[in-house]
């Protein structure tokens, strides 16, 4: 694991992101879907949050490596949202990691250090800008992608811009 949290490994489920996760906790699903929970794998845990969703295929992730604090977050019993101080209104920026997912397949990953004090709204923005402009340059490279990877970031890339424009 990187100081970004886990590097998700292209063509696993999105909220199962590496081959050798240890444990998945699910907080929250959406249509049998989990889309917010922690993972631990490398004996590290990491929030795993589904910041949005074409309500189609694709769908843009956020990873972020929990602190023993964050973990203190979690564990408490009382009426914070889990995101608060850890996406929500962090006190410091956090390192983290972004993926896209294809039916919840993940097909693209990479890491962004996400700003602090961000509302939920403003995180979610930040993230779908940040992940149009990876994805634009992913498609710029030389050497180009693969003719069906090149398809697939292409659909990607189309979802989360028509997501940053909603």
């Amino acid at each position: 694991m990187s100081s970004y949290g886990p590097t998700p490994e292209l063509g696993n489920l999105a909220w199962a992101p590496l081959p050798t996760v240890e444990a998945v906790e699910i907080i929250d699903r959406y249509n049998g879907v989990p889309t917010l929970g922690v993972v631990k794998a490398e004996g590290e845990p990491c929030l795993f949050w589904r910041v949005l969703s074409d309500d189609e295929h694709v769908s843009v992730w956020l990873y972020v490596p929990l602190t023993r604090q964050d973990q203190e977050h979690l564990d408490a019993d009382d009426d914070s949202d889990v995101l608060d101080t850890i996406v929500v209104e962090s006190p410091r920026p956090r390192y983290t990691t972004m993926g896209v997912a294809y039916d919840n397949r993940l097909i693209f990953e990479r890491e962004w250090q996400l700003a602090d004090g961000l509302s939920a709204d403003q995180a979610a923005f930040a993230c779908l800008e940040f992940c149009a402009e990876a994805l634009r340059v992913a498609l710029a490279q030389n050497p180009p992608l693969p003719a069906t990877r090149r398809q697939i970031v292409q659909k990607a890339s189309d979802a989360v811009r028509h997501l940053a424009t909603c």
